[in-house]
């Protein structure tokens, strides 16, 4: 009878032992693991960035239809988009030129067709200021100052169309390349036949 207690006492310790190194086994595989795992970096947000903008003006390179666009909106925008300031002081100051032409034209023709008129005017109480002034001076000049009104309406909308073709033009030669690595040579030649040639090379280094 104690015999047979002591091997079950002995069976129990030797389940014990096998459940502890079992135990730590599993713990010790655990810790192995985590040790060879590459640790996993924290990652920041990545902000959206903003939909590009139709008026954004700080960029290297422009872009050709925007700048013409710009413009064609408002003359000498394009080159402000540009960064061409000198042009842009050159278109408005040339708008305020056109512009006084304009004003200052419309004004003489407007007075002068209404004198003309007055003149014409088959009712006798109408008041004639302007003695000194034949019909047909009157007609001359009305007829000379709606010529230059035209002339300035003409060079204004001539103005606008050559401020946005230059804005257009000048952002696509931002972009032309300009390197000296790029040559071009021409040299007379004489081929097989002992004909004169001229031979044309295009190289970039």
């Amino acid at each position: 009878m104690r015999g047979s207690i002591q091997s079950v006492s002995a069976y129990k310790r030797l389940i014990v032992m096998i459940m502890l190194s079992g135990l730590f086994t599993v713990q010790a595989f655990s810790q192995v693991s985590d040790s060879t795992r590459l640790p996993q970096k924290i990652e920041a947000p990545i902000l959206q960035p903003f939909l590009d903008s139709m008026f954004i003006f700080n960029v290297t390179k422009p872009i050709p239809k925007r700048a013409g666009l710009y413009s064609a909106c408002l003359p000498g925008l394009g080159q402000l988009y540009n960064k061409q300031y000198w042009k842009a002081g050159l278109v408005y100051v040339g708008a305020a030129v056109v512009t006084g032409f304009t004003v200052k034209n419309y004004q003489d023709y407007n007075k002068y067709r209404k004198i003309y008129i007055g003149m014409i005017d088959s009712n006798p109480e109408t008041p004639n200021t302007y003695n000194n002034y034949t019909v047909d001076d009157v007609k001359f000049l009305r007829d000379g100052f709606r010529k230059y009104l035209e002339y300035s309406i003409l060079s204004a909308g001539l103005g606008y169309m050559i401020n946005i073709l230059d804005a257009f033009i000048s952002a696509h030669l931002t972009c032309f390349d300009m390197n000296k690595d790029i040559s071009f040579h021409t040299m007379p030649v004489l081929n097989n036949n002992n004909q004169l040639g001229l031979q044309i090379s295009f190289c970039i280094k």
